[in-house]
């Protein structure tokens, strides 16, 4: 395959490169500069060249594969204009504290959605921060903390006044128990029997933090720097650590439970920074180490041969390959649209989160016969959707404790941690090459109900536990 985008022609850039033959090639096929940047364990290289290096490689080896190097977005929290430098001639001090203590709350985020952008600041040790704006009144404060507590929302905000905003957070409901998005799918109704045993689950993501006690994945990979490739483990964004809660966090009186709390997870880090090679690489990390199923929280625009190969070459191993459809509320993102791959959309459902909280943002205009159940208003949409999931204020682990987050990167996880304990339920289907992941497939579509929303929403519909494994279910 080759797929040219226009650029500049002088400029040398990366691209992926599957050559017929072992480097060092043909020096007819790089009269420029060549760098070899990596390769992957496939046999996928990266390589830095210009333009014309690259045509050139193409004609020398017929048949090569190559293709650009693109950038990876991380499927992070949706809902927030794009940030902007905090400016403006009117200010008003915010102070956030504890509901329960009164203690003032550090390092808390403090958004201030002014003319279309978010100006970000944080909360210093004494719990205060100032915002900005260009005008006498802000239209939105969204006051988001790292751990620990549920967000705030706070509109009409006068500015220029003296004294200052007094914010109480309520802390999360973490108590050992399941987030709403395990009860809603059925998990509390089997975890008793299945609990995910024997099932290997790569999550390629931001990495996976081992300072929570909750989790505790097996090993994995660093794609992302070469020089530490076994500091999987560390996690500066989080999310790696809340998909892998949603997935195994350990059943106990502490915190909340994972739908297969024993399943073995790995941690494959393609964050920050990530680019496409590093998602190849994890992936045939994956096929490697025989993975049972892959959950991939993040995407691009752009299709790319070089991993749909490589998935597909999963696929034929027998990995089930799970993917978020992404946050923009726009066509599905690579690769949830890869045909190899189950596509997740993301609902929510009033009453689980506080009516004053940053989660009303994600409320869209569609809703279930009963009026509870909403499509979450970020979830990409498209005829590639499999089955949705619950993606709107799910309770996971974080670096340094428990977040509620929003996204269809927490809905993806919730299909993973179902998909993990079908496996150990029905050994037969562990065939290891193209009929497992089909049969997984089949399975999720039978116990999946049709909620009422879009087709193009839900695919579908939100698969049960219970009908996964064999049992009755009670709906939610």
């Amino acid at each position: 395959m080759t797929s040219w985008i226009v650029q500049d022609p002088m400029q040398p850039r990366r691209y992926i490169v599957r050559p017929r033959a072992a480097p060092p090639w043909p020096s007819a096929a790089a009269p420029g500069p060549a760098r070899i940047i990596k390769r992957t364990p496939l046999g996928h290289y990266v390589v830095e060249m210009h333009p014309d290096s690259a045509r050139r490689l193409v004609h020398a080896q017929p048949g090569v594969a190559i293709e650009y190097e693109q950038p990876l977005e991380l499927f992070s929290m949706p809902g927030l204009p794009p940030r902007g430098p905090a400016s403006g001639a009117y200010t008003r001090g915010i102070l956030v504290s504890d509901a329960t203590t009164g203690a003032p709350i550090p390092g808390v985020d403090v958004y201030g959605l002014d003319a279309g952008m978010a100006q970000r600041t944080q909360t210093n040790g004494k719990g205060h921060a100032t915002v900005r704006a260009h005008a006498g009144i802000l239209s939105e404060v969204v006051i988001s903390p790292r751990h620990g507590y549920w967000s705030r929302v706070l509109r009409q905000l006068p500015m220029g006044v003296e004294g200052q905003t007094r914010v109480s957070l309520e802390p999360l409901p973490v108590h050992g128990d399941y987030s709403w998005g395990h009860r809603f799918m059925g998990f509390d109704q089997v975890n008793r029997r299945w609990k995910g045993r024997g099932v290997r689950v790569g999550i390629i993501d931001t990495g996976i933090s081992t300072q929570e006690a909750d989790v505790h994945p097996a090993g994995g990979l660093n794609t992302v720097s070469e020089a530490a490739p076994r500091s999987w483990n560390l996690d500066d964004e989080g999310h790696g650590t809340h998909c892998a809660g949603i997935v195994a966090s350990l059943h106990d009186e502490r915190g909340v439970r994972g739908g297969a709390p024993e399943a073995e997870i790995y941690s494959l880090k393609v964050f920050p920074g990530g680019q496409l090679s590093d998602l190849l690489e994890a992936v045939e990390w994956c096929i490697q180490h025989r993975i049972d199923v892959v959950t991939m929280s993040l995407g691009s625009v752009w299709p790319s041969r070089a991993l749909t190969d490589a998935m597909g070459h999963g696929y034929a191993r027998g990995i089930t390959f799970i993917a978020a459809a992404g946050n923009h509320a726009s066509r599905v993102a690579f690769p949830a649209a890869n045909p190899w791959t189950i596509a997740v959309g993301a609902f929510g459902r009033h009453g689980t989160f506080p009516d004053d909280s940053a989660h009303v943002r994600q409320i869209g205009w569609n809703h279930d016969r009963s009026g509870q159940v909403f499509a979450a208003g970020f979830s990409n949409y498209g005829p590639e959707i499999d089955v949705c999931a619950p993606g709107v204020a799910i309770l996971s682990t974080v670096p340094g404790g428990y977040a509620a987050w929003d996204g269809t990167s927490m809905a993806c996880p919730l299909v993973t941690a179902l998909v993990a304990l079908i496996l150990e339920a029905s050994p037969s289907i562990r065939t290891g090459d193209w009929r497992q992941p089909h049969a997984v497939r089949q399975i999720l579509r039978y116990a999946s109900s049709d909620l009422g929303l879009p087709p193009l929403v839900q695919g579908h519909g939100v698969p049960f536990a219970p009908l996964a494994l064999g049992g009755r279910t009670r709906l939610h």
